[in-house]
């Protein structure tokens, strides 16, 4: 075998310096086509009084490790679908098994790595283009979205009551369920829908703004670049934009307002004709930039009605939002009046994976999963691979399957 070769030459060549021979065991080894048995001679040097294990030291493997393919497959898998529905197919494919807990346990440390790699390499972009060394093409303008999602979270701790197992004796623990708000986002010219550069992460809104900036950066955004966002009017979405980008406009997500009106209109229990009447005009209004108009259309009616509180919210939120609604405008110029893109990304980025039935997760996994839905999603994945194999200081998990 061309590596047992290999370990027999660098062992002679340490002989060679005063090393000799203290054990030889065999180590276990992972690869695409199965396990393996390598020879892994342990040295010592009685004049520096130390020891070297070559296998170790000179070629990255320890036992029970698995190549780099296995890794790479596992976590192919294991970002598509649940870890049993992984381990299953890992067994399909290669032919011998993974337990579901040890592939969850590597997945997740690959994704702790994805999640550097996606901050580097976000960081790089910033970087480059603040010393300007960054060359790729600018344009005039671009498109930024940002919106959120719902994902379940469970964190376990031991019961009040202090109950056993049956089985194992051990304290029971709960779950305590949690609903947590993962934010997603792209950046893209305004005449390209094919390539965008896609951020997620459950964090505040400054933090994902920050990030898309870099994606900004990866799309051509120049300090001439006029932004347009896109968003639902969420407190502190567009604040966080703007300081991000000089040159940037808001249009608030045509949907979600119209979503707003209609339950205005439930509130004072408009029905029928008068329901449509009411709401399509009030529409018209806003679609052809007359906000203020709307909004004095609004607090025309209804003043002793029990649902006003509702009509005030709607007046108040077109207030703050009556320079970001000139629909009719917004379709002339070619940009886009809804958040249409951004829940799509939200169905096959995060939910395709994070939402799946019954799904539950640690909050502290929830951002390197993401990060490698984020790799995929950007076409970034066989870099992030050569990335790792390049960089033997950062750490590939040891595995620990069956």
């Amino acid at each position: 075998m061309l590596f047992a070769w290999l370990v027999n030459q660098v062992t002679e060549e340490f002989k060679t310096s005063g090393w000799v021979i203290h054990r030889r065991p065999l180590i276990k080894y992972i690869t695409i086509f199965g396990y393996l048995k390598i020879p892994s001679p342990y040295l010592w040097n009685r004049k520096f009084k130390k020891g070297v294990s070559l296998v170790a030291e000179k070629f990255l493997i320890n036992h029970s490790n698995a190549s780099l393919g296995v890794k790479r497959a596992l976590t192919e898998f294991g970002i598509e679908e649940s870890f049993q529905g992984a381990a299953k197919r890992f067994e399909e494919h290669y032919g011998f098994a993974i337990e579901k807990n040890a592939l969850s346990r590597k997945v997740k440390t690959i994704a702790s790595l994805g999640q550097e790699y996606i901050e580097s390499r976000f960081e790089k972009l910033r970087t480059e283009k603040a010393n300007n060394e960054f060359f790729k093409q600018e344009f005039p303008r671009l498109i930024v979205e940002l919106d959120g999602c719902q994902i379940r979270t469970g964190i376990n701790f031991l019961s009040e009551q202090l109950e056993l197992t049956q089985k194992r004796k051990i304290k029971k623990k709960t779950r305590k369920i949690d609903w947590r708000e993962v934010r997603v986002g792209f950046a893209r010219q305004v005449n390209n829908k094919l390539e965008r550069t896609f951020v997620a992460k459950m964090d505040k809104y400054p933090v994902l703004a920050q990030q898309l900036k870099s994606a900004a950066i990866d799309q051509g955004w120049g300090q001439k670049t006029e932004v347009t966002g896109i968003g639902d009017g969420g407190n502190g979405l567009r604040e966080a934009l703007e300081l991000e980008f000089p040159k940037f406009n808001f249009i608030l997500d045509r949907i979600h307002l119209k979503q707003h009106i209609y339950q205005a209109a439930d509130a004072v229990e408009l029905t029928g004709i008068n329901r449509e009447m009411w709401t399509s005009h009030l529409i018209s209004l806003i679609d052809r930039g007359k906000a203020k108009k709307a909004i004095k259309f609004i607090n025309r009616y209804f003043h002793a009605h029990k649902g006003r509180k509702k009509l005030e919210n709607l007046s108040n939120y077109l207030e703050r939002f009556q320079d970001a609604c000139y629909y009719n405008l917004y379709k002339i110029q070619g940009l886009p009046i809804g958040s249409g893109e951004i829940e799509s990304a939200h169905r096959y980025i995060p939910q395709k994976r994070l939402k799946l039935p019954g799904a539950t997760w640690h909050p502290d996994s929830i951002n390197p999963m993401l990060a490698l839905r984020i790799i995929r999603a950007n076409d970034w994945w066989n870099d992030f691979w050569n990335y790792l194999a390049q960089n033997p200081m950062v750490e590939i998990p040891k595995f620990e399957g069956n």
